[in-house]
């Protein structure tokens, strides 16, 4: 059986890529398990019922944006990335999904939206400025579309 160095490569790459993984599902877990503990942390914001709907369609919404990124940051992950990048992909999803856990559950409304924006634009921003982001729109010659 011969090695080749792409395969010597991608077993490095894919054991570098592991602990990365797992920390942002573990934080993933924690956050959503963080996010719905808020419900025992005391009454809930006092808002119209009306309101209250729109939150949680809202809350429901960016969870959903939380999953995609959650999704695409652990699909990244695979690959070998900028240390602050790496942070990024690791800490922002389980933010944006603690952030949405706790607009749900109407406590502490300003911190759980501060999180979940916050987790967002990181997001947005490591994976706009991520040239590995998405390797297949690399040219041949190198440069990017």
């Amino acid at each position: 059986m011969q090695v080749t160095v792409a395969d010597v490569g991608a077993r490095q790459t894919a054991s570098a890529a592991r602990p990365a993984r797992v920390t942002l599902l573990v934080l993933s877990a924690l956050a959503i398990a963080a996010g719905s503990a808020a419900i025992l942390g005391g009454d809930p914001t006092r808002v119209e019922p009306d309101l209250a709907r729109v939150l949680r369609l809202m809350a429901a919404m960016k969870g959903t944006f939380a999953l995609a990124a959650f999704t695409a940051c652990y699909w990244r992950l695979a690959r070998p990335a900028n240390p602050w990048r790496m942070a990024i992909y690791v800490a922002a999803p389980p933010l944006m999904a603690a952030g949405a856990a706790g607009m749900w559950s109407l406590h502490h409304l300003g911190v759980a939206a501060l999180g979940l924006h916050a987790g967002l634009f990181a997001v947005l921003a490591a994976a706009l400025t991520d040239p590995d982001f998405l390797p297949a729109l690399r040219l041949k010659s190198g440069r990017r579309l």
